[in-house]
């Protein structure tokens, strides 16, 4: 019998545990003013383990003992405080409570793990707004103590859930200031607001860093195309400017042509992005018109591009198609060497959709290695969702048993592990791996049956 994850009780030991660890760090430094606890580092892989959070508490003369210069940066940064603890809940029930999160989370799809990460963050917030209200009235803290939540890509969300408005301006007033310069934009007409954008590109400073304002270009979609252009004539800015005009698609005659008189007239990796961004758009016919007079990583690059992560950040991906890929390999055999370095599995795949898959198929049914070796990796996301893991999973089985190359054999046994428990019945097939002629095969199906928890025949059964 199943039985469900105990949020509440969850909640109330996270709870159990901030407020003790508080007041313990209070007990052991008599006299000083806790103004913070933080809960940070929150480690989790998608649809795979879920880590408990460490536990960072500081104090106004803790604070004040740092040089006045470092003293802002500290301030937040839980891991240059005295107190960082990695084991903070009472007991010894830690690794209960990750095991037991981790199998909730792992016990469906990636909806669901996405979904048992979310409720994971509201307990978290939830678990510091009861410790501060608890904290506050103990003698030892700040009047104005709290407690944080804080993580790289919810930062300002989360800071915003835990905290009041008015805290939010008093300790966070950066995320305040980005606030009023983020309505300031929104406020411009499109092409205005594409204009006051591109001179943030490359900015880390200010209430606005770049990043932000390469999503916001990327938004406005063609209507950022005039004040991007004239960028590709920047030195140090033209290969942002071949991204996102690559990135937003759609390109009409002024992007390719300038793209075009970008790739004869700049120079290292400017040139190489140009070309890149030729590619993703759909003319890698360009480059390869000048395959004789370009350096080689421009045309690699370019050639390898569409396979690549960076395809990843497309407003709309162009579909996956191996065809140009086929027959660069067939026209162009002195630059296969580099196109296989610049392919090879660990420099980042693109991320296929479903509607893809069927090409994907196509390219594990390849006389090229390079793009079998690509099809096969791309086919381990169990995000593409079961009835598509029907279908390849017993072609990935094939590969494995059939495939002449060694690390096709390879990338198959551990795109098939992505899949995880919908994979096990491919144990057998596994096994039969694990006697294969190459070392690097028998590795991976080494690694694949231990993970599995298959090292041994009938493992894999349902009791």
């Amino acid at each position: 019998m199943t039985v469900s994850f105990d949020w509440a009780e969850f909640e109330q030991t996270l709870f159990e545990g901030v407020v003790g660890s508080v007041v313990s760090a209070a007990e052991d430094h008599p006299g000083e003013r806790w103004y913070a606890a933080v809960l940070d580092h929150l480690y989790r892989e998608e649809d795979g383990p879920i880590r408990l959070p460490f536990l960072g508490v500081n104090s106004v003369e803790a604070l004040d003992r740092e040089p006045a210069e470092g003293r802002a940066r500290v301030r937040w940064s839980a891991p240059d405080w005295d107190v960082y603890l990695d084991d903070w809940l009472p007991g010894d029930s830690t690794g209960r409570w990750v095991e037991a999160l981790t199998a909730e989370a792992c016990s469906g799809t990636i909806a669901h793990w996405e979904t048992t990460f979310d409720r994971y963050l509201t307990t978290l917030v939830r678990v510091c707004r009861r410790a501060r209200a608890a904290l506050r009235a103990n003698s030892s803290t700040h009047e104005d103590f709290v407690v944080l939540l804080l993580d790289d890509e919810h930062h300002e969300a989360l800071v915003k859930r835990v905290l009041t408005a008015d805290e939010v301006r008093r300790h966070f007033p950066e995320l305040e200031e980005r606030s009023v310069a983020l309505a300031g934009l929104a406020a411009l007409p499109p092409a205005e607001r594409a204009a006051s954008l591109v001179p943030l590109l490359g900015a880390f400073d200010g209430p606005i860093d770049s990043d932000t304002a390469e999503a916001a270009l990327r938004d406005l979609g063609p209507t950022a195309f005039p004040a991007l252009i004239p960028l590709l004539d920047a030195p140090n800015r033209a290969w942002q400017a071949a991204k996102l005009l690559a990135d937003i698609g759609r390109p009409d005659d002024r992007v390719v042509r300038a793209l075009g008189e970008a790739l004869s007239r700049t120079g290292g990796p400017n040139r190489e992005w140009v070309g890149v961004a030729l590619s993703r758009l759909g003319r890698l016919d360009l480059v390869l018109d000048q395959v004789e007079s370009l350096p080689a990583d421009v045309v690699v690059g370019a050639v390898a591009a569409p396979y690549s992560s960076f395809r990843d950040d497309a407003v709309i991906a162009p579909p996956l198609d191996y065809r140009p890929l086929a027959d660069f390999i067939e026209r162009w055999p002195a630059l296969v060497p580099a196109l296989d370095e610049r392919l090879r599995p660990g420099h980042g795949d693109c991320e296929i959709t479903a509607d893809e898959v069927d090409a994907a198929v196509v390219g594990v049914g390849s006389p090229h290695v390079i793009v079998r070796r690509h099809a096969v990796s791309v086919l381990g996301r169990r995000r593409l969702g079961p009835h598509v893991g029907r279908k390849v999973l017993p072609l990935l089985g094939q590969v494995i048993r059939q495939d002449p190359d060694a690390s096709v054999r390879r990338l198959a046994i551990l795109s098939s592990l992505w899949w995880q428990k919908d994979s096990r019945h491919l144990a057998d097939v596994v096994r039969e791996a694990s006697a294969d002629d190459a070392e690097e095969v028998r590795e991976a199906a080494a690694y694949w049956l231990r993970e599995q928890g298959a090292d041994e025949p009938g493992a894999d059964e349902p009791a």
